[in-house]
């Protein structure tokens, strides 16, 4: 009966001690992503990369890409107390690997969306010099495999796929 209690709070403190570390790595992946992007914002990353003509929030991901990782660690240091890492790296990449899945399969469908499209839509397209499809207006640059590239009178380069001028 000894043994049975002492073993039940053997096994009780691990489950504090990974709750613990869990909480822990919330907090510091929560504020790690905070300082990350506040540090990037001040040294001005984002504008840097909008004058060279990336319109990307580059600050902001990286961020939340820290605390995601943060998070990661978090959870596989509090699985590790507990001894299920094995358990846990099996569960984490089958989660990956399905995410994985579900993106190739939108990005797969689009594209064939994007083909099929184009099949119809680059008969319209023949000898015309200029597009305006929507909110765009401007001139056609090339006509792609899956769309167009159009120069707008702001001088801004789109990318319109064939899907959305069809609509």
């Amino acid at each position: 009966m000894i043994a049975f209690l002492s073993s039940a709070g053997g096994i009780l403190l691990k489950i504090v001690i990974a709750f613990i570390i869990f909480l822990l790595g919330l907090i510091i992946g929560k504020f790690a992503g905070i300082i990350i992007t506040k540090l990037l914002y001040e040294l001005q990353i984002d504008q840097i990369l909008e004058t060279i003509g990336v319109k990307f929030f580059f600050s902001s991901a990286a961020g939340r890409l820290v605390s995601f990782l943060i998070y990661l660690g978090g959870i596989v240091l509090a699985l590790n107390q507990l001894r299920l890492t094995k358990i846990a790296t099996i569960t984490l990449g089958a989660f990956f690997a399905i995410i994985l899945a579900i993106a190739l399969f939108f990005g797969v469908t689009s594209a064939i969306k994007d083909l099929f499209a184009g099949l119809y839509v680059k008969k319209r397209l023949l000898g015309k010099k200029t597009i305006k499809s929507g909110a765009v207006d401007g001139k056609i640059l090339s006509i792609g495999l899956t769309g167009i590239k159009v120069l707008t009178r702001e001088k801004d380069v789109l990318f319109m796929p064939f899907s959305s001028l069809l609509k």
